[in-house]
């Protein structure tokens, strides 16, 4: 097992933003079971969509997965802001 550092910068409800030693720049860290849940949520949606493309339900599935990717991302980059870290992108 690694004895490696990380430096927890922010936390949020079910995630982090976390500097690992030896990274030019943070990551995110989620809980497993939130990691685990969004996986299912995307793969229900693309399993109803290649049988349906119209599939509204799918759809709706698939946006609600976005969405929350899109709340990890905005959290990481407020914290990079905050600390003066450029985006590694």
């Amino acid at each position: 097992m690694s004895q490696d550092q990380a430096q927890v910068l922010s936390r949020g409800t079910n995630f982090a933003v976390v500097q690992l030693s030896g990274r030019a720049f943070p990551g995110i860290h989620l809980q497993g079971d939130t990691f685990a849940a969004l996986l299912v949520q995307l793969a229900d949606a693309a399993r109803l969509l290649r049988r349906d493309p119209g599939d509204r339900a799918a759809l709706d599935e698939l946006d609600d997965a976005v969405g929350e990717l899109e709340r990890f991302l905005g959290f990481y980059e407020a914290t990079l802001s905050e600390r003066g870290v450029q985006r590694p992108y």
